[in-house]
C-alpha cells in the first residue's frame, strides 16, 4: 500500500473518485427523503432511485463513448455535466416540478454510467501494472467506508438544512473530482477508431459507420467477453451470485428480528461488521490477488459469501456479526479480482465496452434480486432464502473450479510474479466464428 501511495497519480486519483463518490452517496437518501417529504408517497421517493438506475440502460452507449475519445479530457467533461445537471435540483420548490427529480435523476443516471467504464479504463494508465489489484482494493475500502457513512451526513445535513446544501456539496465534489483529473498527466492516446474483438479496424477516419457497423462497436465489449473463455467465466460466476446477493436487503431484518430476537435497530451491528468487512476485503483483495490469481480469488469471495449464508442461519449473535463481517469481505475480494482480470487482459482500445458489459451483467442480476428477495420473503422462511444464496454461490464457485483455464491463471500469475512482473502476453484462439481470431487473455 505505500508503494502504491508513492504514486502522486494514484493520490489524485483516489481523492478525485473518494469526492465524486461522497457526493453521490450522500444525496441518494437525501434524495429519497426530500421527494417523501414532497409527495407524502414511498412510492414516488422509490421512482426517484428507480429514475436513476434507469439510466444504466445506456451502459453499452457508454462503454462506447469511454472507448472512442480519450478516458481523462472526458472524464473532465463528464464530472462538470454532472455537476450542472445536479444543480437543476435547485430549482425544485413544491409538489408539482417533482417531476424535474426523475428527469435529473435518469440523467444522473445516463451521464453517470460513463464514469464507471472511463475510470476503469484508465486506471491501467496510471498505475503500474503489477500494483492494479492494490489500487482496485484500495478504491473498494474507500468506497465502502463512504457508503457507510456519506449517506448518513447527506441525510443529517437534509435534516438540518434542507436540500440546497446537500446540492451545492455534491456539485462541488464534481467540480473537485474535475481538477484532481485536470493535475493528472498521463501519456493516452484518444480511441477515435473502434475495433472490433477480432482486433480489425471497423472503418477508416471520417468513412460513415453503417447500421451494421454501429451494432458491431456497441457489441464489442459483450463479444470480446464470449470469446475470452477466463473472462467469460468470471463473468458468469459473478453475475450468477448477483442473482442472489440482493436477497440479503430483505433477509438481514429477519435475521435480526426472528433469528436473533433482537429489536430491528440491532441490524446496524450487523451492517457495522458488514462495513468493516468490505474495508478489510478492500485492503486484502489486492494481496490475495498477487498470490492466487484472479479465478482462486473470486473463488475465495465466493466461499465467503456461502459461509456467510450458512452462518446467518445459526441465531447466534457472535456468529451473526462473524457473517456480516465475511459477507462484507468477499465481495470486494471478488470484485478486486474480476476488475484487475479485465484491466490485465483487456486491450486498451475496448476496456471501456467491456467494463460496460460486466457492470451491466452484474447490475441487472442485482437489481432483480432485490426485487425478488423481497417477494419470496413474504412466502418462505428467510432460511430458506439464505439457502438459495449459499447454495447459488457453491455453484458459481465450482463452475469456476471445474475449468483449467482458472487454474492456469494461477499458474501465470506464479510464474509473472517471479519474473517480477514482465510484459503481459495475449494468446490468441480461435472459436471458428467468422474465420478471425479471438483473444484469450493470459490474466496476469
Amino acid at each position: 500500500m505505500p508503494r502504491l501511495l508513492a504514486h502522486r497519480q494514484m493520490r489524485l486519483y483516489l481523492l478525485g473518485d473518494t469526492s465524486s463518490n461522497f457526493g453521490d452517496y450522500a444525496l441518494f437518501l437525501a434524495i429519497a427523503v426530500w421527494v417523501r417529504l414532497l409527495t407524502g408517497s414511498v412510492a414516488q421517493a422509490g421512482l426517484a432511485m428507480f429514475a436513476f438506475a434507469a439510466g444504466s440502460v445506456l451502459l453499452p452507449i457508454a462503454g462506447l463513448v469511454a472507448d472512442r475519445f480519450a478516458r481523462r479530457p472526458l472524464l473532465i467533461v463528464v464530472n462538470l455535466v454532472l455537476a450542472a445537471l445536479v444543480l437543476l435540483l435547485l430549482l425544485v420548490h413544491d409538489r408539482s416540478q417533482v417531476w424535474l427529480v426523475y428527469a435529473v435523476m435518469f440523467g444522473y443516471g445516463a451521464v453517470g454510467s460513463v464514469t464507471g467504464p472511463a475510470q476503469q479504463a484508465l486506471l491501467p494508465a496510471i498505475v503500474p501494472g503489477e500494483l492494479l489489484g492494490d489500487a482496485n482494493g484500495l478504491l473498494q475500502s474507500v468506497r465502502g467506508l463512504l457508503r457507510l457513512f456519506s449517506p448518513v451526513i447527506g441525510a443529517g445535513l437534509f435534516a438540518w438544512l434542507g436540500i440546497v446544501p446537500v446540492v451545492v456539496i455534491d456539485a462541488a465534489t464534481f467540480a473537485v473530482a474535475a481538477l484532481t483529473l485536470l493535475a493528472i498527466t498521463v501519456n493516452e492516446s484518444a480511441q477515435k477508431q473502434s475495433r472490433t474483438t477480432e482486433g480489425d479496424l471497423t472503418r477508416e477516419p471520417g468513412q460513415a459507420a453503417d447500421r451494421a457497423s454501429r451494432g458491431r462497436e456497441l457489441s464489442a465489449g459483450l463479444r470480446f467477453i464470449a470469446a475470452a473463455a477466463s473472462l467469460r467465466q468470471l463473468l458468469i460466476a459473478a453475475g450468477l451470485t448477483m442473482l442472489v446477493l440482493g436477497f440479503f436487503e430483505t433477509i438481514g431484518l429477519a435475521v435480526v428480528t426472528q433469528g436473533l430476537h433482537h429489536a430491528p435497530t440491532y441490524l446496524g451491528v450487523l451492517g457495522a461488521a458488514q462495513a468493516v468487512g468490505t474495508i478489510a476485503g478492500g485492503v486484502a483483495g489486492g494481496a490475495v490477488l498477487k498470490r492466487t490469481g484472479s479465478g482462486v480469488a473470486v473463488m475465495l469471495g465466493l466461499g465467503l459469501v456461502a459461509g456467510a449464508g450458512v452462518l446467518f442461519m445459526a441465531r447466534v449473535d457472535a456468529l451473526a456479526i462473524f457473517a456480516g463481517f465475511i459477507l462484507g469481505a468477499g465481495v470486494p475480494v471478488m470484485f478486486v479480482a474480476t476488475t484487475t482480470a479485465v484491466q490485465r487482459g483487456t486491450p486498451s482500445e475496448v476496456q471501456g465496452r467491456v467494463f460496460a458489459a460486466f457492470e451491466f451483467a452484474v447490475t441487472v442480476p442485482q437489481t432483480v434480486s432485490i426485487a425478488l428477495g423481497a417477494a419470496l420473503i413474504a412466502r418462505f422462511d428467510y432460511r430458506v432464502l439464505l439457502g438459495a444464496v449459499t447454495a447459488t454461490a457453491l455453484i458459481a464457485l465450482a463452475s469456476l473450479a471445474a475449468h483449467p483455464a482458472q487454474r492456469a491463471i494461477v499458474r501465470t500469475q506464479q510464474k509473472e510474479e517471479e519474473k517480477e512482473q514482465g510484459p503481459e502476453t495475449v494468446s490468441q484462439v480461435s472459436d471458428g466464428q467468422d474465420g478471425a481470431p479471438n483473444h484469450a487473455p493470459a490474466l496476469t
